[in-house]
Formats: structure tokens, C-alpha cells, sequence
């Protein structure tokens, strides 16, 4: 009895191990291999370099019509301030609306940035601003902590018939993609009379109805879009700047050339088949727009005007000795202040 059981442990360890050893080297394992784990790595590499990032916002004018739009004057600059965060609490009917669209993107792939989340990300820093009375644009803000390459603006309209006897309600709405760099509309969708023959509608069940139906149409402009923007960069503006007690001048010499001539140098050898337009050259400023940078730099990663203004930053400080800031805040837009020697 012993022997036999000896004897039968002995096996079943054997086929265990047997088993083991093939199913690591087989795709059927509970555990992956280190095939596995790598093609997996390759494959939500490629997934995220191809398929653009999206996040879906109320627009302004829905925000407004919301009453959570409000003008501002900082120093004699018109601005807004977004009330999102409790446009999001108050009104479920858009927090839903905004899931429903997320809801369709999600189902091919597209990578999500959700507005609600990136909000509750940035309050802590927001709350350390205000106590040092830092003046920021919340939508500059969530754009470069989520570094999304699109923005879905939303806005709808619940529109009541006075005519119907039960008081009926359409839906009016639209939704467009926005690209984060230039703000230009790449895709649209518009539709009135929604759910018009329908009763007890609302918003988000209207919409989820109909916005499959335009769905493919809206996201082939976008993967189009992309894919351009993969090829041939991204459009972003540059503006160099000195301040009045710098005591530099952009035609002063740095080396055996001026600022300005080593500034050109560079453009040409950081941006895609040195596209730009040059529509400001002063003594105190040089402006560049329709600027082609990469979309992601050597590791892959999202490569914005920030960080354009960074290389630029880094070359004027070790090229010249300068005192050099970079006040880029939107993600399309770089800022660099030379502010005098160091």
C-alpha cells in the first residue's frame, strides 16, 4: 500500500511539473510567459501610439446657458472661469451625458481622459494657488495634466413643444473635436428634433440613441487627423519675449551671432521639415505660428508647446549665458521670457 502510494505521488508530481512546463510555453497558461508579457507591452504600445486620446467637455455655451460661465477680469485681461466641478454635481443629466459619448469612444479603444477625474487630480494643487494667489485658466490646467490630443465639446438643449398636448420634449445638440493644439474643429455632428415624437426624454437616453448612428463618420476624421498629425507633427505657436529691465536685446550678439539668428538655427533643427512662419521679429520679440513640432518625443511620450519651450529654454541658457523662464501655460501655445544675464 505504501509502494502504491509512493509510486502514485511520485507520477502525479511528474505530470504536474510536465504540465506546468507546457502550459508556461503554450498561450493556454493562468500564468503569462515572458512572450506573452512583451507582446502585451508591444501591443499596448502600439494601441496607444495610434489611437489619439479624447476628453469630453461641457462647452461654454452650455456652461453659460448652466449658469457656471462667469466673465473675470484678471489685470485687464477678459477671461472666464469654468465652474465645471459643480456643473458635474449639480446637474447628473450632463455627468451622463458626458458618459454616454465617453461610453462610444471606449468601445473601440480610444484611450480616455475623464473631465471629473483630472478635476479631482488638480484641486490640491488649485487649493496651495489660491492660498499664494496664483490666477490660472482651469481649462489650460486640465489640458496639460491630462495632455489629451482631442477635445469633445458637448452642448444640448432640451427644447419643450408649447403645442403638444403632453408637453413633449426634442433634444437640439452637438458635439465636436476639438484639436488641443490649435482649438480648429477636425469633426462635428448636429441634430435637432431628437426623441421629438417621444415622451418623458431626457438628455443623455436621447443622445445615446443617436449618437451611435453619426459615431463612425466623426471617428474616421478623427483617426484621419491623427494620423496626419503623427506624420507631420503638431501646430503650436512660439512667441520669445524679453522683459523691459532685461537689459537684453534679441539682436544682441551671443557669440559670433545675434540671439535671433541662434534662435532661427534652432527652429530649423527642431521642428518637422522646418516648418514655421515667422510674423514677429523685433529688437524685444520674435513670433512664430503654423509651428510643426513631433507629437511624441524618442521614449513615445506626449511632446507638447511646454516642452518645445523647455528645449528652446535649456539651448539660450547654455548657448548664451542667459536668464531664461518658461511661462508656457496652454498646451498649444510655448512662452519664453528672457529676463536678463545670469
Amino acid at each position: 500500500m505504501k509502494q502504491k502510494t509512493i509510486v502514485f505521488l511520485t507520477i502525479s508530481v511528474l505530470i504536474f511539473i510536465g504540465c506546468n512546463e507546457g502550459v508556461n510555453k503554450s498561450n493556454n497558461s493562468l500564468f503569462p510567459t515572458d512572450f506573452d508579457i512583451k507582446s502585451q507591452k508591444q501591443g499596448v504600445n502600439a494601441i496607444t501610439q495610434s489611437m489619439p486620446s479624447i476628453m469630453v467637455f461641457p462647452s461654454d455655451g452650455m456652461l453659460k446657458r448652466l449658469g457656471y460661465l462667469k466673465e473675470i477680469n484678471n489685470q485687464g485681461i477678459e477671461g472666464y472661469d469654468r465652474q465645471y466641478q459643480q456643473a458635474l454635481i449639480d446637474d447628473q443629466s450632463l455627468k451622463f451625458a458626458i458618459a454616454v459619448i465617453e461610453e462610444e469612444f471606449a468601445k473601440i479603444g480610444f484611450p480616455l481622459d475623464n473631465l471629473e477625474q483630472t478635476l479631482k487630480q488638480i484641486a490640491v494643487s488649485d487649493a496651495v494657488d489660491e492660498m499664494t494667489d496664483i490666477s490660472k485658466d482651469l481649462r489650460a490646467e486640465l489640458l496639460n495634466t491630462a495632455r489629451p490630443d482631442y477635445i469633445i465639446e458637448l452642448d444640448y438643449n432640451l427644447i419643450t413643444d408649447p403645442k403638444s398636448r403632453n408637453l413633449n420634449r426634442s433634444l437640439m445638440y452637438s458635439i465636436k473635436a476639438l484639436d488641443v493644439y490649435t482649438n480648429k474643429t477636425i469633426a462635428s455632428i448636429s441634430k435637432t428634433n431628437v426623441g421629438k415624437e417621444q415622451t418623458d426624454n431626457d438628455a443623455a437616453t436621447l443622445i445615446k440613441e443617436a449618437f451611435p448612428d453619426s459615431f463612425h463618420d466623426f471617428r474616421s476624421q478623427i483617426t484621419q487627423h491623427y494620423a496626419d498629425l503623427l506624420a507631420n507633427g503638431i501646430e503650436i505657436t512660439l512667441r520669445l519675449a524679453t522683459i523691459n529691465s532685461s537689459g537684453v536685446a534679441i539682436d544682441d550678439y551671443c557669440g559670433d551671432k545675434e540671439i535671433g539668428e541662434r534662435i532661427i538655427e534652432w527652429m530649423k533643427d527642431n521642428t518637422v521639415n522646418q516648418t514655421y512662419k515667422m510674423s514677429k521679429n523685433t529688437s524685444s520679440e520674435m513670433f512664430f505660428t503654423n509651428v510643426r513640432v513631433y507629437l511624441q518625443d524618442e521614449k513615445g511620450q506626449k511632446y507638447t508647446a511646454y516642452d518645445f519651450a523647455n528645449n528652446l529654454k535649456n539651448e539660450i541658457i547654455t548657448g548664451c549665458g542667459l536668464d531664461v523662464s518658461n511661462k508656457t501655460q496652454s498646451i498649444g501655445d510655448a512662452l519664453v521670457i528672457i529676463k536678463g544675464t545670469r
